[in-house]
């Protein structure tokens, strides 16, 4: 059986057009943050597709997205880290 796996050229028009129909919703986000999610850890993109596709999206569900990768609650450390990555981007 063979798989087709989807372009990264094809994922972000997909995104593209989701976030406009949408108007950039955060459920829209979120959604695209697990299917993103679940094709990179089944092996159907690579990590630097991954980061150029979530890059697109708004910035949300960040902390829970690497709790999912983790299988664990962040740690306060981690916490820490994450909202100093989080603050920057916004500046």
């Amino acid at each position: 059986m063979s798989i087709n796996r989807p372009t990264e050229s094809e994922l972000k028009d997909r995104i593209n057009n989701h976030l406009n129909w949408r108007a950039r919703s955060d459920v829209v986000a979120l959604l695209w943050r697990g299917y993103l999610a679940g094709l990179l850890e089944w092996g159907a993109i690579e990590i630097n597709v991954y980061d150029r596709l979530v890059a697109l999206l708004p910035v949300i569900g960040v902390k829970e997205t690497h709790e999912l990768f983790a299988d664990e609650p962040l740690s306060a450390e981690r916490e820490r880290e994450l909202d100093e990555y989080l603050a920057n981007l916004k500046e």
